[in-house]
């Protein structure tokens, strides 16, 4: 066909390196910094590159967290079934790069619904993986699922290990050192097959 000359394949690298430059530029100068220029620039390709897969903007936000979701999810089911999934649930959520992306997809799903509902998936994934490692975790070692609901148990190592990493990105670092040491304490409680108490109160 005389016009089938004028059509050539596009970079077939180009979408994935659009993916990770958007990724990157959201984690280092935050969302509204990933401008279809600025990605473009970053991923070395044409702006018009950018419209070419990914019709707007919100369909490449979409992509950057559906294949971090994918990866973390993936990292999350291998590392929960080992030996110690509290400890590793806890290390998880102290990765500033995660964290760091996530609370930019947050931001970002206050003004785009799109977001909002992938972002939305996600986290239930997560919660339910979280979820189902902590419950093996306590079950084996004979805790009481009634007075320590997993769930409340993987929400609370997951949301004080984000919450510290949060507070990291602004400088403020104050009571951290006590709060990791209290957590690890609980965390070696709740799986000390001698039995489990309350939280452990803080040493003088």
């Amino acid at each position: 066909m005389p016009g089938s000359k004028t059509r050539k394949p596009a970079d077939t690298g180009a979408r994935q390196r659009l993916i990770e430059a958007t990724a990157k530029i959201m984690r280092d100068e935050g969302y509204a910094a990933a401008t279809s220029r600025r990605v473009a620039t970053e991923a070395g390709v044409k702006q018009a590159l950018v419209y070419y897969y990914f019709p707007t903007m919100d369909d490449l936000f979409v992509e950057v967290l559906r294949s971090g979701a994918e990866a973390s999810l993936e990292n999350m089911r291998a590392a929960l079934t080992d030996d110690d999934p509290l400890h590793t649930l806890w290390l998880i959520n102290s990765d500033s790069r995660m964290t760091g992306l996530n609370t930019e997809f947050m931001a970002l799903a206050n003004h785009r619904k799109a977001i909002r509902t992938e972002l939305k998936a996600y986290a239930e994934r997560v919660r339910d993986i979280e979820t189902a490692a902590v419950t093996v975790a306590l079950r084996a070692k004979g805790v009481d699922l009634d007075d320590y609901p997993p769930i409340a148990v993987s929400m609370l190592i997951a949301q004080i290990a984000r919450s510290l990493c949060n507070e990291d990105t602004v400088g403020v670092t104050l009571g951290h050192d006590q709060m990791r040491a209290f957590m690890e304490r609980w965390m070696n409680l709740l799986t000390d097959p001698q039995g489990v108490a309350a939280p452990p109160t803080a040493r003088t």
